[in-house]
């Protein structure tokens, strides 16, 4: 009996002395996590300058200041892609200790005074195991010297077409205190190959660029072929080099260049920038829009007599007029991100659409005050719909007439027997992103290329493809447009059940027949799918006709997962996309739809009538 109570009784003791630790614990509470917010001093940086960077605790959930309830370690990283760039700092802290009791702590990295060469992109993070850290990872430039960089404004491919112009920009990271000057002089012999180009280019102190007026290259009247015109440039401060001390333009042939009607927006519109403007909305437009309009109502006439000969009357138009009819839900007042987003247009935002990069057009789209329809790309970007997922890029995707109930986007039944004219221009270094136009059959989504109509496609540099596809490719053809980065008029014509026209200006570059897929046409009323009339006061039925869509999709290398080491480079030293001349985007000025005698839309096949978007 005595054994098995020594046997029990130290088991008691632990059990009790266990119990004891237990309730201590219950009783000593973890330190609490605290809202962290990392910011830095600025974006480019050259030899010896200082990146700081601010770890700062941010007030709780109530708005009160709180501060470090324990020492806890932030470590840094900075790379280069995938590798380490901390070389390019003094010294580099890669662990620094936050101390308890503390509300903010400035950690300092010197860029090395000497040694470095060009400059580099760097993906500058930090991280706090346990803590939430907003703005904990940032996009740095790191540079030898300020330099000078010489570019062509909003033509990143440095094309000019013979007898066009250009605009010469210097622009510089940080301003100088004293005045900059580019000194500019063509390749011998090429002088005269320019009007009004300037001998110097000055960026005045406290600035960080300066524009030339519009220099014109002369038309010679000879066919010559595309020649490469090169600037020599020179800056006159040793501590401002030039990036490059040359620029080459592509100066296109115009006597070279075949049908000229291809390049020629008046064959469409005589004044292609005067807007369309309604009855219904000519007050609102005549308050914003003081220029020349042209009064246009559902059954006007096409004002170019050669299509007015085609018997092309108006359908109707999205002209992003800077009314409230053309802003969401009729509303003035700009979103969270300062954006007017359109009321034409609703989000392309399945999963299939943002595997690769998120799709958000609230942060992503923009109507000007001008009436135009800003599209871009952004970094580290909220998905939309149900893909919340922040990824490193997002796009602008719109999409309309994809018919399923009573909303302002459903206002146009895409038909045989209807014509689509866009006026849009390309700008920014769009490596990676395809701005892509066109028609699709609703039976499939995007990204799928089944069953669609390319109005305008653009892979690389001024490259403008147009193409009909079903399963594979039946009709495709591409051709170089000088002036991609200018306003152009794209266009589509599905002439009736059998034909489809697809051209840019005043050429048809491209006609596709039903006889070159026999088996299978998805562009007439019976090869879409059938819908409920959206007006549920009336019948159920009818065709939903194809929907039209916009957007900047991923390149095909990045959907293989396939991208080339640094494509992205240019666009990680962007510190704000919406502005920077080379972000990524598309703009639209105007979309107009015109149908003739062949098209036919029956009672049952109603649209959201109540709106008009010019």
């Amino acid at each position: 009996m005595k054994n098995i109570l020594y046997k029990i009784f130290p088991i008691c003791l632990l059990t009790m002395g266990l119990t004891g630790c237990e309730e201590e614990t219950k009783y000593r509470p973890l330190p609490e996590i605290v809202p962290l917010t990392m910011s830095i001093n600025d974006n480019a940086f050259a030899m010896g300058e200082h990146l700081k960077v601010n770890i700062n605790v941010e007030p709780d959930a109530d708005g009160k200041e709180v501060v470090a309830n324990e020492d806890f370690d932030i470590y840094f990283t900075a790379k280069a892609g995938a590798e380490d760039a901390s070389n390019v700092f003094e010294q580099f802290n890669g662990i620094v200790t936050f101390p308890k009791g503390e509300k903010q702590i400035q950690v300092d990295f010197p860029v090395k005074a000497s040694g470095l060469t060009g400059s580099t992109a760097i993906n500058f993070t930090a991280f706090a195991r346990g803590y939430k850290m907003e703005g904990s990872s940032q996009v740095i430039k790191v540079s030898d010297y300020y330099r000078i960089m010489a570019s062509l404004e909003n033509n990143a491919e440095n094309v000019v077409m013979e007898g066009g112009k250009f605009v010469l920009v210097a622009k510089i990271e940080k301003p100088s205190s004293v005045p900059l000057n580019m000194k500019i002089t063509p390749k011998e012999g090429e002088g005269d190959k320019y009007e009004n180009l300037p001998s110097t280019l000055t960026i005045p102190a406290g600035r960080t660029s300066a524009k030339s007026d519009a220099v014109t290259i002369k038309q010679d009247f000879e066919m010559t072929g595309d020649l490469q015109l090169v600037l020599n440039l020179e800056s006159d401060s040793p501590a401002n080099p030039m990036i490059n001390s040359t620029l080459t333009i592509t100066m296109t042939d115009l006597e070279s260049m075949g049908d000229p009607n291809l390049f020629d927006i008046t064959k469409v519109y005589e004044f292609p920038d005067r807007p369309f403007m309604s009855d219904k909305n000519k007050t609102a437009i005549e308050s914003w829009f003081t220029g020349d309009k042209i009064a246009m109502n559902k059954n006007s006439a096409h004002p170019t007599s050669a299509l007015k000969d085609k018997d092309w009357v108006l359908c109707n138009a999205i002209e992003f007029h800077y009314i409230n009819n053309s802003f969401s839900g009729g509303n003035n007042t700009p979103n969270a991100f300062g954006h007017r987003i359109s009321w034409a247009f609703s989000d392309i935002n399945d999963a299939p659409s943002q595997k690769i990069q998120a799709v958000n057009n609230a942060k992503c789209t923009n109507i000007t005050n001008e009436g135009i329809l800003n599209m871009w790309v952004d970094k580290n970007v909220q998905g939309t719909g149900a893909m919340t997922a922040t990824k490193d890029y997002g796009v602008a995707a719109l999409q309309c007439s994809k018919f399923g109930g009573i909303f302002a986007p459903q206002h146009t039944r895409f038909f045989p027997g209807m014509r689509i004219e866009v006026k849009a221009r390309l700008r920014g270094i769009r490596t990676g992103f395809v701005p892509t136009i066109g028609l699709k059959n609703q039976k499939n989504s995007l990204p799928n290329a089944k069953d669609e109509i390319d109005i305008l496609k653009n892979t690389q540099g001024s490259v403008i493809t147009q193409a009909v596809t079903v399963d594979n490719e039946i009709g495709s053809k591409s051709v170089a447009i000088p002036q991609a980065n200018e306003w152009n008029i794209y266009w589509v014509e599905l002439v009736d059940e059998n034909i489809i026209n697809l051209g840019i200006n005043g050429a048809t570059n491209l006609t596709v027949n039903r006889t070159q897929s026999p088996d299978r046409w998805p562009f007439d009323k019976a090869g879409t799918p059938a819908t409920a009339n959206p007006d549920p006061a009336t019948a159920a039925g009818g065709s939903a006709g194809l929907y039209f869509f916009m957007r900047l999709a991923e390149s095909s290398e990045r959907a293989a997962g396939k991208a080339p080491e640094g494509w992205d480079n240019v666009l990680k030293s962007i510190a704000n996309c919406e502005t920077d001349d080379n972000t990524p985007r598309m703009e639209i000025d105007w979309i107009r739809i015109y149908t003739n005698k062949n098209y036919v839309q029956t009672d049952a096949e109603k649209v959201w009538a109540n709106q008009l978007f010019y």
